[in-house]
This record gives structure tokens, sequence and C-alpha cells, in this order.
């Protein structure tokens, strides 16, 4: 199996990156990824056993990795986490926002505190993170920032309404957020995984351990896999994409229905 975590990037070497939701799963494969293209990352989240844990991991295999604990709903602690940033000194040439609240549930049982909790994790981080990231990224004049999204903001999941609604709102916002900062020579894109084996030590799986069905390619991704289109969005490779919606999903959106199933 080729390894998914071999560097491709020459651009990336020394840069810095920003990681939410660096320290497991689909975030925890983006750290790995992007330290292995050389890149300075900061892993953040909420948990701090888990980001530092995540980062010396990353050390131990000869990449650089900060761990920050900082819960992104919270505008101070974005910009303590902007701060600890600025302090080493290299600027901000990436930030991959990746944390996320994901929970189910059918708006008959969606109370008005579950409504804002989802929001505020998944929408107001994006505004916040955008725009502290934004001023680091706008003197250099250059920068990317990628979002992870989700196939459910383009192929409604069931009974999962508040999350799949927060994911389309972020599609909107990378959309236009792209428009705005291009002058800046600045780029903003999003990935969305379909189905994806999140691992919670970030390791590559082989592909052929996780079938599913009703996905075209048979099975489910890995979170190196995601990591892999992050990581080609951010370099000098995607200089001419900005404003898209990338999907990593197996061909699950391709499709009217699983096989054999007809509309």
């Amino acid at each position: 199996m080729v390894s998914l975590f071999s560097p491709c990037y020459r651009d990336l070497d020394g840069k810095t990156a920003i990681v939410t939701g660096g320290g497991s799963g689909i975030g925890l494969g983006i750290s790995r990824r992007l330290a292995a293209e050389g890149m300075r990352v900061f892993l953040c989240g909420r948990r701090e056993e888990v980001v530092k844990e995540a980062a010396e991991g990353i050390r131990a295999a000869g990449g650089w990795a900060q761990g920050v604990a900082a819960d992104v709903s919270e505008e101070t602690e974005v910009e303590r986490l902007m701060e600890a940033v600025s302090e080493a000194g290299r600027g901000l040439g990436v930030l991959v926002h990746n944390a996320a609240m994901v929970r189910g549930g059918p708006l008959a049982k969606t109370d008005a505190e579950y409504w804002r909790r989802m929001y505020a994790t998944n929408m107001d981080s994006t505004f916040y993170l955008a725009k502290a990231a934004l001023g680091l990224m706008t003197p250099q004049g250059s920068g990317s920032l990628v979002f992870i999204t989700s196939i459910g903001a383009l192929r409604a999941h069931h009974d999962m309404i508040a999350y799949d609604s927060t994911k389309g709102a972020l599609n909107v916002f990378v959309r236009s957020l792209a428009l705005e900062v291009a002058p800046q020579g600045i780029r903003v894109n999003a990935v969305a995984p379909g189905a994806t084996h999140r691992d919670a030590h970030g390791q590559e799986i082989d592909p052929r351990s996780l079938r599913q069905p009703y996905v075209p390619l048979g099975r489910r991704g890995t979170p190196a896999e995601i990591a892999a289109a992050v990581a080609f969005l951010a370099s000098a490779q995607a200089s001419y994409i900005t404003g898209q919606v990338l999907c990593v999903d197996g061909g699950a959106t391709a499709q009217l229905s699983p096989r054999g199933i007809f509309i």
C-alpha cells in the first residue's frame, strides 16, 4: 500500500499551519500529513491531554508540532491560539478548521440550546478563526484556508438537520470569503468527506478493511485520504483553486441511490 503520509509539496516546508480538532481522527491525520510535508503544526483541541499526546507522537516521528488546548467556539480562546502562533514568529501559511460538533436528531427533538451549541461550535468558530487567521495572512499577501465540511451539505443525512445545516452554511461562507480575500492572494477552499473511518490515532489503515457497500468504491475512506486532499489544497499545486468544495467520498455524491436500488 502506498503511504499517504509521504511528502509531496515542497512549498509547504517550513511554513506554519493550524489544525483545529487536530488531536484525533481526521484532524490527526491532517496534522500528521502536514507535519510530514515539513510544516510547523499547531494542533488545537478542547482536551489538553489529547493534543499534547498527538503533538508528542508527531515529534517522535521527526515532525514539528505543538499542542494548544482551546475551545474555538469562544473568541477569546481563538485569540489566545493566534497569539501562540504569532509568538512563534513565522506567520501563518495554512489554517485547517476541522473541529466540529457531530450529532444527530430530528427537528422535533431539537431544542434551542442544542441548536445554538451546534452553530456556536461549527459556525461561530469558523467566523472567529477565519477573521483571526486573515489578520496574520493579509500582511503576508498569501495563505490558504481549508475548511472541513461534509457531503451532508449536498445530500442530507436522515435526522441530522442541525449538523447538515451548519455545513451548508459553511459551504456558502467558503465561497463568499474566497471572493473577498482573492485580491490579497489568499485562497479559501473546503474538503467534504464522505463516510470516513475516524481512527482515534490517525494511523494509516488498509482500505480493504473498511467495507461499505453503499459507497460506489465499496468502502469508507481514511483520515489519510482526507489529509491528502487538504495538503493538495494547501499547497502551491492548487494555486488557481479557490472557493471550491472538494468531495472526498468514494463517489457517494455522484449516485442517485446505491447500486440495485432504483428511484
